[in-house]
């Protein structure tokens, strides 16, 4: 509880300083909305659950991008003035995992009894189900540049180009849904763990304030989901995002 309180505590103080920063400056500022296909890594999953510790060792993961709630995000940026290449944001991911918990898996470690594990099991004998289905749901504070292939930003078909890249890091805010030993856990948890991510893209104006891009972003995610009754279940995850979206620029 303390760890998400520190992270709340931190994330909050960088939303204000951004939001203080951005407008002391004359900046270009946009409003970005997005979809696209999101390819997840497979990783360690660990379960703890009073007497019980468990290790799963590269376990994959369904993304379901384009299932209900579908993967989308929203992006707010500002570009200076007086240093037009360089811009913020702060962008919101709803990135999701699926566990594909019938599968078998390495496991390692102590099962409630006191018995020792240590072979290849199906991972659904030690849990029935684990997604977040409404979001790993990640918000990051992110430091962007930008290139004009033309030389300058105008009307011509270089003009109307922008190519950029962008690294940020946060936290995140998944929707928890498990049942592990008949015990169900479903709710939404706060700054359940820290977010890196990196981008890069091709912006190209299509109107007077309003332009499309394409973007290929990496996300590092590490989750420890708190459990219904006591315990976690926590995952380290690396998500491929291929991204496509409008922005309009104020």
């Amino acid at each position: 509880m303390q760890k998400k309180t520190a992270l709340a505590k931190t994330a909050s103080a960088l939303l204000m300083g951004l939001l203080s920063v951005a407008p002391l400056a004359h900046a270009e500022i946009d409003l970005s909305l997005y979809a696209g296909q999101s390819f997840i890594d497979n990783g360690d999953l660990n379960l703890t659950q009073g007497t019980t510790n468990l290790n799963f060792s590269d376990v994959s993961w369904d993304d379901k991008s384009f299932e209900e709630p579908i993967f989308y995000g929203a992006r707010l940026g500002y570009w200076f003035d007086s240093a037009p290449n360089w811009g913020v944001s702060i962008d919101f991911s709803h990135i999701k995992n699926y566990l594909n918990y019938d599968n078998n898996a390495q496991v390692d470690g102590t099962r409630a009894d006191g018995s020792a594990v240590h072979g290849v099991e199906p991972i659904s004998n030690s849990i029935q189900d684990f997604n977040m289905s409404h979001g790993v749901n990640t918000l990051t504070f992110n430091g962007q540049y930008r290139w004009f292939p033309g030389g300058q930003r105008d009307k011509t078909l270089l003009g109307r180009m922008q190519l950029y890249t962008g690294l940020g890091a946060g936290f995140s805010v998944p929707h928890v849904e498990a049942i592990i030993n008949n015990v169900q856990t479903y709710e939404y948890q706060w700054g359940a763990g820290p977010v890196v991510n990196g981008m890069m893209g091709i912006n190209y104006d299509l109107i007077d304030h309003l332009s499309a891009f394409a973007e290929y972003k990496l996300g590092y995610v590490n989750v420890e989901d708190d459990l219904t009754g006591g315990g976690t279940i926590s995952t380290e995850t690396v998500n491929h995002q291929l991204i496509f979206g409008l922005t309009a620029h104020f």
